[in-house]
């Protein structure tokens, strides 16, 4: 097997080029989802605590945020290479424990990189620097800062923004600490996520008590089931979390399943082109993280979804979509409701914590394409049987991923420009080769 050392020392990405869309005849596609960057990140966290070595085998590229959790682990001496398959072999760190190689940990645009691994340099005895792209440094972070804080951890801001940060550990320094931390999960799950992955490294018992409003509970879900299935045993008591040091067992191989939510821009593009997709990659249910609901509301969508493959055959009909545990859906599936028969998301206000407000930002794209949806009350209503227009400037995706993908699909039928070159790239490096575009 070859292998190959990976680069260290991420550079800012520049994503305010303009990309021209050709208008695209798309009889059928072949649509491979990418490997769930939610499940490698975690991961890597986990393969990074263990002592032996263990094989990520994904099914495709990895997009710029799992990159960036790569090297960040890089940057706290986790041996990390890649194979010439593209799969990825993680040489934890075990006994020894994290070391600091590079002045700063930087994470790129990766809010779910940035928040792990705040909680991993915790635990360390000397000052971190952790920092990331001018998006990222934007995001909000008071719940797990607040969590850590608690826990004897100094944190410091260097500017006005939440990023750069100095980190300085290690967590629970002497036995004067609260063992029973709150967390404020009502705007992301995340700060839970970091806690648990971040246990085995915990010298004393703690209880994490979670606030009773919660959001992506799939999500935090998954990263208990991972950490029990790396070696943990912990337990969730009425609602809390009781933690305690454990050992890392780390599987030889594990294979990354398909990012369910990509499927939403292949049920977008049969919706615009009236064509059939070939799906890839679907994952199991338990994979799908609350996205099981393009799937099992697929009539829903006026879509057929026989085995692999979807088509679109009617407008469908109106219907609520609750995404509470599967906020990234948001942008196109408005889009998908709207030229159908419409509907109505809730269960989205902590969509405005993402890259960028993904609720004014939603609506803010489908006014460029002459469509329209309200929001109110934590629900975004959306009238069916509308018809996108062909925008006259070029679309802004506001640094977002999600949008610039939308605004892409929607473009493959008329043509245009769209604002953010290579966005797409954080999540999905074949997007636009899969649709023929050329970068």
């Amino acid at each position: 097997m070859v292998v190959e050392k990976v680069s260290r020392g991420l550079k800012s990405t520049d994503f305010s080029e303009i990309i021209e869309i050709p208008k695209i005849n798309l009889e059928s596609i072949e649509f491979a989802l990418p490997p769930s960057k939610s499940h490698m990140i975690r991961l890597l966290a986990l393969a990074s605590l263990g002592s032996g070595s263990t094989i990520i085998k994904v099914n495709q590229a990895i997009g710029l945020d799992t990159i960036s959790m790569i090297d960040c682990l890089g940057s706290l001496g986790v041996d990390i290479m890649r194979d010439n398959e593209n799969n990825w072999i993680v040489s934890g760190v075990g006994n020894k424990g994290f070391s600091l190689t590079q002045p700063t940990v930087n994470c790129g645009n990766s809010g779910t990189a940035m928040r792990i691994l705040m909680a991993m340099i915790a635990t360390m005895t000397q000052t971190v620097i952790l920092d990331g792209d001018q998006s990222l440094s934007m995001r909000e972070n008071s719940a797990l800062k607040d969590s850590l804080k608690s826990a004897g951890v100094s944190i410091i801001e260097t500017t006005n923004n939440h990023l750069p940060v100095k980190i300085t550990g290690p967590w629970f320094a002497d036995e004067s600490f609260i063992s029973k931390i709150n967390l404020d999960l009502t705007k992301s799950s995340q700060p839970l996520t970091a806690w648990l992955l971040a246990s085995s490294l915990l010298g004393q018992k703690v209880i994490l008590s979670p606030s009773k409003s919660t959001v992506s509970n799939r999500h935090h879900n998954l990263t208990l089931r991972l950490c029990n299935e790396f070696g943990a045993e912990i337990k969730r008591i009425e609602g809390q979390y009781h933690l305690a040091n454990w050992q890392v067992k780390t599987p030889k191989e594990v294979l990354v399943p398909g990012d369910s939510s990509m499927a939403s821009f292949a049920i977008l593009l049969s919706k615009l082109h009236h064509n059939k997709i070939k799906l890839f990659h679907w994952p199991r249910e338990e994979d799908c993280l609350g996205n099981e609901i393009l799937k099992q509301n697929s009539n829903n969508l006026g879509i057929v979804w026989q085995g692999n493959e979807i088509h679109s055959y009617s407008n469908g009909s109106i219907a609520n979509y609750d995404l509470t545990d599967c906020n990234d859906l948001i942008t196109p599936l408005s889009i998908i409701l709207a030229i159908s028969s419409g509907g109505s998301l809730s269960g989205i206000g902590h969509t405005i914590y993402k890259e960028s407000n993904r609720i004014s930002k939603t609506i803010s794209l489908m006014e460029d394409f002459g469509l329209s949806a309200s929001y109110d009350g934590d629900i975004m209503t959306i009238p069916g049987g509308q018809v996108p227009i062909k925008p006259t400037v070029a679309i802004s995706s506001h640094n977002d991923h999600r949008i610039f993908m939308t605004a892409v699909a929607l473009m493959t039928k008329f043509g245009g420009e769209v604002i953010g070159r290579g966005l797409h790239n954080i999540a999905d490096p074949m997007f636009l080769d899969r649709l023929g575009i050329v970068e």
